[in-house]
Parts: structure tokens; sequence; C-alpha cells
């Protein structure tokens, strides 16, 4: 079954998204199967555009293509439940692959910092936590921004906690740079051409 664009990506950025490679990679397959045609229950958006929206900001960005990849594998490990039911097999599936481990290793660092500092937690004195890999802050941005975008789409108005959410996404953005970029990289997920060169959100 061919990989279906987010409906409002624009063409240029499915394409350039295509043209990448990690839609052809194991760990999008692996998230291909997981998912399946899974959606959210709030809003109905299917969850692979998640992944679909996350990776073109981060091709948008210059992420690596080690971040890409991992980026698709972060639902299988980051939660307890899902890294206990699904680690073995993915750890299996990427041992033919020659960077599967370091792909794999930069998933669980990205567990370990996304999971610090969730939602529903206070900010810590110091602030937010960000890794010291580079590959893991962008899979970060891309984790973010996307749902930055789909809150502030579906949930914004009327979501219990939206005071709560929009001071979290912003802290979140602050941390990683890209709060002067975002409206930018909004407009980009919800259709519109990406004019700029990659890296200048």
């Amino acid at each position: 079954m061919p990989t279906r664009p987010p409906p409002d990506l624009h063409p240029s950025t499915w394409a350039a998204l295509k043209g990448s490679g990690v839609l052809q990679s194991t760990e999008h397959g692996l998230i291909r199967v997981f998912y399946g045609q899974q959606r959210a229950r709030r809003s109905q958006v299917p969850f692979m555009n998640h992944i679909h929206e996350g990776l073109a900001v981060m091709l948008r960005t210059q992420a690596s293509p080690q971040a890409m990849r991992a980026f698709c594998l972060h639902p299988l490990v980051q939660g307890d439940q899902d890294l206990r039911e699904h680690y073995a097999r993915v750890a299996q599936a990427l041992e033919p692959v020659p960077d599967g481990a370091f792909v794999l290793g930069l998933a669980m660092e990205y567990r370990s910092v996304a999971n610090a500092y969730l939602s529903h937690a206070t900010l810590p004195p110091e602030g937010i936590r960000l890794s010291p890999l580079v590959e893991v802050n962008a899979m970060l941005v891309g984790d973010k921004v996307q749902n930055r975008k789909d809150y502030e789409l579906h949930h914004e108005q009327t979501h219990a906690h939206r005071a709560r959410l929009t001071e979290y996404f912003q802290q979140w953005c602050h941390a990683l740079q890209v709060e002067h970029g975002y409206p930018r990289l909004k407009a980009m997920l919800q259709g519109e051409a990406w004019g700029g060169s990659p890296g200048d959100p």
C-alpha cells in the first residue's frame, strides 16, 4: 500500500520528503505497521500525520537522516508499556541496518529527554533539559512544532487545560530556539509552499 501524504502538506513538501529516502526506511516501515489506520480520538486525524508532518519540519530544519529515522521510532519506545512491548522487536528489525544501533540509541535518548518534561509536569527551576545530541534536539523540534500546530488547530479553543498547554508548547519552542520560526513552520504544515532555504525557518 503506498504511503499517503498528509492532506495539508504542499505537494512540493511531500516530494522533498519522499526524496529524502526516509519513507523507504526500515524505521518508517515499523511505525506504519504500528499505527496502521489509527486516528486521534478527538480530532480523528490519522496518527501517521504526526510522523509525516514532524518529518517535514525536520527536513526543513536540516535534521540528519538518522534523526528523521529515529523520529519514526519514538512512538514505539517513548512510553513504558510501549517500550516493554516493542523494544525487542524493534532492535531485532534494526540489526541488519548498518547504523540501526545508532538510530535506536537516538530514539532512546529522545525518550529520556521528552519524558523529563511533559505537559502535566512543573517546569524545573533549571528549565527544560535538552539533549547533548543535536539529532535528538532536532527530533524534539519536529515533535513539538507538529503537536503545537495540531493543538492550536483542533483544541486551543476548547481544551480544558488550554492555558497550560499553550504555555507548555511555547516553553519547548523557546528552549529549542524555534519560537521565532514557528509561524512559518506551522504555515508549511497547513499547505504553504516553502519559500526559503532549508534550515532557515
